[in-house]
């Protein structure tokens, strides 16, 4: 098996430099000699080459962990499984690897999952932007029946009675949560949220509304009419994407986020 296309951790810059300096065929032979520029040029292709096939091979192993033994609807469209390929080869990272294994998987099961977009989009996103995804899925909920993910920051309180009711903003700070404006910013950036803060029509008093987070429903009943949820919405792109890293909510956003809201809706378990 080859080396791994990656400098080795913990050491020095120098030692990092000198192993990619091997890696791409410019260190000298066993015999202290140098190859010529086209023998260099080809150890490199080689060694590419080489990485390319155990990252499509560490792909391919992930899809099968997360297929099952469901009968497939159809091939998935040939141009797409290229398109696949050809990017799964460059993921160097086990994380993302396991990612594009979850795609594949799923698109062999349910074919037109995943836009080429989609891939495109998660081709050039780091293993940093993947977990600042994971974190927007874990605080993100939905509406009643509406299929669109929104990560909520709080609400509006509307003046009520010429004024004599006081307008106010309950908000919270998504970064204790692991997720902070500079994160909504790069998750903007990728097209996985939509760029402005969405608001709610005004809420009807005594009306039900049923807010389903990734683990646990909530029952919310405003106490007037003078309230606007706020939130992030997920693009359709993000919606793509979220169904990678589905995981557990986030217990204690879930916790702040229903004593905010307790102060002018009422809540119960769904």
């Amino acid at each position: 098996m080859t080396e791994a296309f990656s400098p080795p951790k913990h050491r020095s810059t120098r030692h990092q430099a000198v192993a990619l300096t091997r890696l791409m065929g410019l260190s000298l032979d066993e015999n202290g000699v140098q190859g010529t520029l086209l023998q260099r040029a080809e150890q490199r292709v080689k060694r590419l080459h080489e990485q390319y096939q155990l990252n499509v091979e560490a792909v391919l192993h992930h899809a099968v962990e997360h297929s099952d033994n469901d009968v497939a609807g159809h091939e998935p469209d040939p141009d797409w499984l290229h398109q696949f390929l050809s990017l799964a080869e460059k993921v160097h990272s086990p994380r993302m690897q396991e990612l594009w294994g979850k795609i594949l998987a799923t698109e062999l099961s349910q074919p037109g999952s995943f836009s080429l977009r989609a891939l495109d989009t998660l081709r050039q996103m780091t293993q940093k932007d993947a977990l600042l995804l994971g974190r927007a899925v874990a605080l993100s909920s939905m509406l009643n029946s509406e299929p669109n993910r929104k990560i909520l920051l709080g609400y509006r309180r509307m003046p009520g009675y010429g004024g004599l009711l006081p307008a106010g903003q309950p908000s919270l700070s998504l970064s204790r949560f692991g997720l902070p404006y500079s994160a909504i910013l790069t998750l903007r950036e990728q097209g996985i949220l939509f760029a402005a803060e969405l608001e709610t029509g005004l809420l009807t008093q005594g009306e039900p509304l049923r807010l389903r987070l990734l683990n646990q429903t909530l029952l919310l009943r405003p106490r007037h009419n003078r309230l606007r949820l706020r939130y992030y919405r997920f693009t359709p792109l993000g919606l793509e994407l979220a169904r990678l890293v589905l995981d557990q909510g986030d217990a204690d956003y879930i916790a702040a986020l229903s004593k905010m809201l307790s102060r002018d809706f009422e809540l119960m378990a769904g």
